[in-house]
């Protein structure tokens, strides 16, 4: 063996991007041979005498370690991580072994010995050598002895002095002497930037105190949606063999940290995720929520429990997904309605899913197998148990589908179709929003069903549905064409108020189909209070009113801009981002913007995006689009982009969240690696964001809102006594909840102690503070507090019918009162009043004075025969009330127990009065008195001619009501439809003669003369009416018949009937009829008038009405006058208020009647005369007619 002792120094620099493979070890202790650091000599061999015995020149590695891979184990990473010891290049260096002890001290310095294999020794000459230790000697102040083992030819080397010198030294030894070797491994890629750290400072000391050249492997794809650490990097490092090694373990340290805590999805699949639970787990180590509508169901915490808590999940779903099956079947889509998914669900645990759409018959029912079988078996008896019917509407006013179509939106979305379906009991289904916007749509079929037992609201609800369809034809519809859909949301809004106001309904079609087609459908519905059909111009007006109120929108589509842009289709990916995320992020930009990419807006396309929305943000979101397209063809590491960011360190916490929830949340939103610097010295701290280039930017321009908000935020403390925390905090938390919401705060209390706090943006926090502070010195002031114990049988009355009685000294008096519960079973109760001083004192009264009156109460029962119930009753309760009424003030008592009344046909004969003892007796007094004075009563009988009984009955039986409260008697008159006049009256005797003479005077003739006019004569005096008005109205005299003025009523509007002949032909323009009569009246059947008036006035009527007798008594033909044109000659016959007609009459001295439009024969004028007067009125009526 040879012995090399060399002195040299020479200056090494390490560039960051150097790598080092380093091994991990040296030898145990230094050679037994003291070398002079300044000479090389060559002695006798060492103690060790057999070049083979490695237990004295222990190998790096062991003896297989230069046929090593070097390929790096599999890493578990996280907190349970060990760390893994690669094994060197297969360039067979090894320099160290797990074997090797710590350096050996001497005095303040330190020796250490370690072997440089020959299979890892990069060769240099004996010079070099000499060289290179003489060079790193002098720069590191230390004394290197180096040996040539010549059995081994492995370089044993010594190196003393200070500690960190030593080590240094042992270094740059290693890296100049050893041949250099290259070991990879895998790091999670959301590591890479906690690796690198900002600028590289993690990096650094890394390749400073290793040496080794650092490789990380850029991320050049999108995020998948794989778990936070599931996708890799390839890390390479070169250098020595320990210097990589220890690089190695400094870096997977970092891993450790980054990845103690883990986020992780997990999906279950469409057909086992209605047999799972919703997930709630939240622990300080483990958080699990889920599943959400697609599924996913996510963790975060530790990373162990997370991987544990999965893998346990996994094998649940697998568990699932091999037990559950899924069958389909083909069922007519008229039948899906019948079966109920709901109940097959509750019963067998089988999800049923029907089709979407309007089309596809094949419904799936997934479950166990066994469970599948008979949940189909149970959906097919089902719908054996209903009957359906199919309405087409669309061929309804004159089988306008595109109208149909309207309806059955309004219908629809009017949910008229539901009502029609609860009133009749079937149900009602209707085609999709999409189909109906769809104008190649031929037919609107109504599905109809109910259950086969009730076939009749099948038949029901279809006469229903016609009805309302036929309600609204075509011109009470309009369409909306010129709205783009892109503002269909705000169609609603826009019309709300003009839609009421004219009662028209508005159905945004275009909104309903997602944008199908730009139609919006206006529908003028009949309005309540219109007693007669509308016009259709008022109808129109309505429907362009509303239409009008769109205007808005139609100003605002001059600003709407649409772009289809050119982009290959395996370019769009970068426009959608990882997960989707920047297509989002792009969309969240503007309230008022669609991008469809691999569209064209009305199909799709491959290659193009379509873009929609004002000018403005189309031109931002395309120069956005064009940007990210750039940067995916120019950046290589489009995924792995870099950026970062100060933030306050007052807001970091906030900023990382409860658990980094927050963080979460912005790497989950803009899928990006967002990395909190750990103990910041500064005011400062760097955020690095990596990820998406787009979305790196995003996130950072959220993060510093975020800061900005946060940095806003202020706690303020409010110390609130206990006792008003309640009042303050408000039922279910009401005044609480309503100031987080008006001002965006957080308030809390502490159980522990009084304070409350409010936490939010410094404004917000400031304003909450000093509502609460108001409050709580309201509180204050009006926090008095009073007891006052009450008789248990008072507690009823103080509180009243559904605290009717309590409510109200709530109110008079301002307080809060709480009747106290725990006593319940005692003598008495306490009740707690709480307010301002005044307030107690008032309620106390009030309170105090029921409690007397309740003590003052007492209860009277008086045994009465129940046939006098009646009269103490009286109609309608009328005597009882006054009864009451008369005792005194019975204000605020207890009404209906004053006086109790056995209701008809009960087995009581006992009449009870409790309240005030004052009130009863007086009220016990007076049903005694109207008791003994039914007793005494005595019955008369007084005979009053039939037409004569309305006297005494009066309006609505006011009169007889009049006559038995003032007599104190009972009058009972015979039924209309009984023949007899005999009124019988009950009631004292002294009573009775009263009110005979009352019933004698008000039945008396009133009448002044009385004329017996024939009844063949009747209609022609009366005129049909107008000879009665007229006298009332110029002479105030009243005509009256008697028994007779149905009679007489109807003989007024009875007029001869034309016959056939009397009509003209198509020819004429006029017809002029006269007919004799053929029989002599009969002049002994009479109508008698009488008249009630003034003496003169009565008179002259008299003379009137004798000379129309004899007038109209010569009249013996009946005349027909029809004419072509009725309606306008009639008119002009009459003239301004009939003066023409008066003057046709009184020079002819004929009979003239003019038909009401009214009448059956509507169209001919009847008149009654002699042939004379009837001539003579022919030629004026001609006359007349001829007039221009």
């Amino acid at each position: 063996m040879s012995t090399d002792s060399v002195s040299a120094e020479s200056a090494v620099k390490v560039q960051a991007n150097d790598t080092l493979d380093v091994a991990a070890g040296a030898i145990a202790a230094p050679f037994g041979d003291s070398i002079d650091d300044t000479t090389v000599a060559e002695g006798s061999a060492p103690s060790v005498t057999n070049d083979e015995n490695y237990d004295a020149f222990p190998v790096l590695g062991g003896a297989s370690a230069s046929a090593a891979s070097n390929v790096a184990a599999p890493i578990s990473w996280g907190p349970s991580m060990k760390a893994v010891q690669s094994a060197p290049a297969t360039n067979g260096s090894s320099n160290s072994n797990s074997n090797s002890k710590s350096a050996k001290s001497i005095g303040s310095n330190v020796q250490e010995a370690f072997v440089i294999n020959k299979d890892g020794a990069r060769p240099v000459t004996k010079d070099e050598l000499i060289e290179i230790i003489a060079e790193l000697r002098k720069k590191y102040s230390v004394s290197i002895n180096s040996t040539l083992s010549s059995v081994t030819k492995n370089r044993s080397i010594v190196v003393t002095g200070k500690a960190a010198d030593v080590t240094k030294a042992k270094r740059e030894i290693l890296r100049r002497l050893s041949k250099p070797t290259k070991l990879s491994f895998k790091i999670p890629a959301k590591t890479r930037s906690a690796i690198i750290g900002a600028g590289g400072k993690n990096l650094k000391p890394i390749i400073d105190s290793t040496g080794a050249r650092v490789d990380i492997e850029r991320n050049q794809t999108p995020s998948s949606d794989s778990d936070d650490f599931e996708e890799v990097l390839e890390v390479t490092l070169e250098g020595d063999s320990e210097g990589c090694a220890l690089a190695k373990k400094m870096i997977l340290d970092i891993v450790n940290e980054e990845t103690k805590n883990l986020s992780s999805k997990l999906i279950a699949s469409d057909n086992i995720r209605a047999f799972i639970k919703p997930i709630e787990i939240n622990t300080e180590s483990l958080t699990v929520t889920g599943p959400n509508k697609s599924g996913v169901i996510l963790l975060s915490g530790l990373r162990d429990e997370v991987i544990a808590k999965k893998a346990e999940l996994s094998s649940f779903f697998d568990f699932l997904a091999a037990n559950i099956k899924t069958q389909t079947q083909k069922v007519p889509r008229t039948y899906h309605q019948f079966i109920n998914a709901k109940d097959i669900l509750d019963k067998f645990s089988v999800v049923v899913k029907f089709p979407p759409g309007d089309v596809g018959e094949e419904v799936t029912f997934t479950g166990e197998e066994s469970n599948v079988k008979k949940a189909i078996a149970y959906a097919r008896e089902q719908s054996k148990s209903f009957t359906a019917e199919t309405l087409d509407i669309s061929k309804a006013h004159g089988a306008n589908v595109s109208h149909a179509r309207a309806l059955a939106a309004y219908f629809q979305y009017s949910k008229i179709f539901s009502e029609i379906g609860e009133t009749s009991g079937a149900s009602i289904g209707c085609p999709s929003y999409t189909k109906l916007a769809d104008s190649t749509s031929n037919s609107v079929p109504i599905q109809i069903s109910a259950p086969s037992s009730a076939a009749g609201s099948i038949k029901a609800a279809r006469k229903t549905i016609v009805e309302k369809v036929n309600a609204l034809p075509p011109s009470r519809v309009l369409f909306v064409s010129d709205i783009s859909a892109f503002f269909a949301k705000k169609v609603v809004s826009a019309t709300e108020s003009a839609a009421k106001s004219n009662h028209v309904a508005v159905v945004p079609l275009s909104q309903l189909s997602n944008g199908s087609v730009d139609d919006i459908i206006l529908v003028a519905l009949e309005q309540e209070e219109e007693e007669f059909a509308p016009s259709q111009d008022e109808i129109d007006a309505r429907l362009n009113a509303v239409s009008s109120s769109l205007d808005v929108l139609r100003a605002a589509q001059a600003d709407l801009k649409t772009v289809v842009l050119d982009v290959p289709e395996d370019k769009q990916q970068f426009i959608e981002g990882p997960k989707g995320t920047t297509l989002k992020s792009l969309l969240a930009s503007s309230d008022e913007l669609t991008i469809k990419l691999h569209s064209n807006g009305s199909a799709s396309a491959a290659d193009k995006v379509y873009i929609q929305g004002s000018k403005s943000t189309v031109t931002k979101v395309q120069k956005d689009i064009e940007e990210l397209l750039k940067d995916a063809a120019d950046q290589k590491d489009l995924y792995s982009f870099q950026t970062e960011t100060k933030v306050p360190v007052s807001v970091l916490s906030r900023l990382i969240g409860k658990n980094g929830a927050q963080l979460t949340s912005l790497r989950e939103q803009f899928d990006v690696d967002v990395n909190v610097e750990k103990n910041p010295t500064g005011e400062k701290a760097t955020v690095t964001i990596t990820g998406y280039k787009y979305n790196v930017k995003e996130a950072e321009q959220q993060i510093g809102q975020l800061s900005k908000k946060f940095a806003d935020e202020i706690t303020k403390t409010l110390i609130v006594p206990k006792k008003y925390r309640a009042s303050l905090i408000g039922y279910s938390g009401k005044h609480v909840k309503k100031l987080e919401t008006k001002y965006n705060v957080r308030i809390n209390s502490s159980q522990d102690s009084d304070e409350v706090t409010i936490r939010g943006p410094s404004r917000g926090a400031n304003k909450a503070t000093e509502e609460l502070k108001d409050l709580l010195d309201f509180e204050i002031e009006n926090g008095y507090t009073k007891e006052i114990t009450v008789p248990q049988s008072a507690i009823s009355r103080v509180i009243g019918r559904s605290g009717e009685t309590i409510n109200r000294i709530i109110v008079d008096a301002g307080i809060d009162i709480d009747v106290k519960d725990e006593d319940k079973n005692s003598d008495s109760r306490v009740i707690v009043l709480t307010g301002s001083r005044k307030g107690l004192t008032e309620a106390e009264k009030q309170i105090m004075a029921i409690v007397k009156d309740v003590q003052n109460t007492v209860t009277v029962e008086l045994e009465v025969n129940p046939k006098f119930f009646k009269d103490i009753l009286g109609s309608k309760g009328s005597t009882k009330q006054q009864i009451i009424e008369s005792a005194g003030d019975f204000e605020n008592k207890d009404y209906r127990k004053l006086l109790q009344i056995p209701d008809a046909g009960s087995d009581s004969n006992k009449i009870i009065s409790t309240g005030p003892k004052k009130l009863v007796d007086n009220i016990i007094a007076q049903v005694k008195q109207i008791v003994a004075d039914k007793e005494n009563s005595v019955t008369e009988a007084i005979v009053i001619p039939k037409e004569k009984h309305r006297l005494v009955i009066g309006t609505a039986g006011s009169v007889r009501r009049s006559l038995e409260e003032d007599f104190g008697v009972t009058v009972k008159i015979p039924r209309v439809d009984d023949k007899s006049e005999t009124i019988t009256i009950v009631g004292l005797p002294e009573k009775l003669e009263q009110v005979k003479a009352k019933i004698i005077e008000l039945t008396a003739d009133d009448w002044k003369a009385v004329i017996d006019v024939p009844a063949y004569l009747h209609g022609a005096v009366a005129e049909r009416g107008g000879f009665t008005r007229r006298v009332r109205i110029e002479h105030d005299v009243e005509i009256e018949h008697g028994n007779a003025t149905n009679r007489a009523h109807k003989l007024s509007s009875k007029l001869p009937a034309p016959s056939p002949e009397a009509r003209g032909t198509d020819d004429e323009q006029f017809k002029f009829t006269v007919v004799e009569d053929s029989e002599t009246p009969d002049s002994s059947d009479t109508i008698p008038w009488r008249l009630k008036g003034g003496d003169q006035d009565v008179a002259l009527v008299e003379q009137q009405i004798k000379d129309a007798i004899k007038r109209t008594s010569k009249d013996n033909c009946t005349a027909f006058f029809w004419v072509k044109d009725s309606a306008s000659t009639f008119r002009k016959i009459v003239g301004p208020q009939g003066s023409r007609l008066t003057s046709i009459k009184n020079k002819a001295g004929a009979q003239v009647y003019v038909p009401r439009n009214t009448d059956k024969n509507n169209d001919v004028i009847v008149l009654r005369g002699t042939k004379d007067t009837l001539a003579k009125a022919e030629k004026l009526l001609l006359a007349e007619i001829q007039k221009k």
